[in-house]
């Protein structure tokens, strides 16, 4: 059986203690968090997440960091380029200390917007290499504008960076239907599957709209990826369902396709 993950946040508001229970009873392998301390209804700092999941004798498979402001890392003000780059490179390392191996990065937010090479090319150069010294690795999101994802895969070979794979974002109106993924798959690192209507990133489960799943399940036994793991949500009927019902009845339709 290959092994399935999701992510710690899946549409009900519970503590975060309890999702990760539920996740685990629903029989998943692995588990991927977001770099933020959860802040109800009562606090965890964000160092201590992984722990919580291993104490369930899950796997982290990785840890998304947030993206507020990313497209600072191509901003022409070598000032705001180099903040927005140092904050990144704190997350690198307070996730490195805290036992995370992977992390998920978006390197671009928004559409249809004209972001400087030269500028960004600085960014990234110098968060690859803080990934290299201290040996964690970064996988770059396809986002809506995945071209730009193409280009610091193009520039930047190095062990500590790959992809990662997000097909809701891949079947939106003009995106790659599956062509990134094949063209990155020697480097997949972690994916994050969904499905949607082809206009807008739904988060549906897996098999319940447009996304070519044939395709991109094939691709994606041929890649060396851990889990195959999903970013999803209850949308219309299921919200009525309990969230463990809702867990299951995802993971049972991901398992169909695979």
């Amino acid at each position: 059986m290959n092994e399935t993950g999701i992510f710690h946040w899946f549409g009900y508001i519970l503590p975060f203690e309890e999702r990760i229970k539920l996740i685990k009873e629903a029989g998943y392998d692995y588990v991927m968090l977001w770099w933020e301390d959860e802040t109800y209804p009562t606090y965890i700092n964000r160092k201590k997440l992984r722990n919580i999941v291993y104490s369930y004798d899950l796997k982290l498979d990785n840890v998304h960091l947030p993206f507020d402001d990313i497209n600072l890392l191509w901003n022409e003000d070598e000032n705001k380029r180099e903040i927005h780059t140092n904050k990144i490179i704190k997350w690198l390392y307070e996730c490195k200390n805290s036992g995370v191996d992977t992390v998920v990065m978006h390197n671009t937010q928004g559409n249809n917007i004209e972001l400087n090479y030269t500028a960004g090319y600085k960014s990234f150069e110098n968060i690859v290499k803080v990934a290299e010294d201290i040996k964690i690795k970064v996988a770059f999101e396809n986002t809506q504008m995945f071209h730009y994802t193409d280009f610091i895969l193009n520039e930047f070979k190095s062990n500590y960076i790959g992809f990662c794979y997000d097909s809701s974002h891949d079947f939106v109106n003009g995106q790659s239907n599956g062509d990134i993924l094949d063209k990155w798959k020697d480097i997949l690192l972690c994916v994050h599957l969904s499905d949607n209507d082809g206009l807008c990133d739904r988060h549906w489960i897996p098999g319940t709209g447009h996304v070519n799943w044939q395709k991109i399940i094939n691709i994606i036994k041929e890649t060396k990826c851990k889990s195959f793991s999903m970013e999803t949500y209850p949308f219309e009927e299921d919200k009525k369902l309990l969230p463990l019902d809702f867990l299951i009845k995802a993971r049972n339709n991901l398992i169909s396709l695979i």
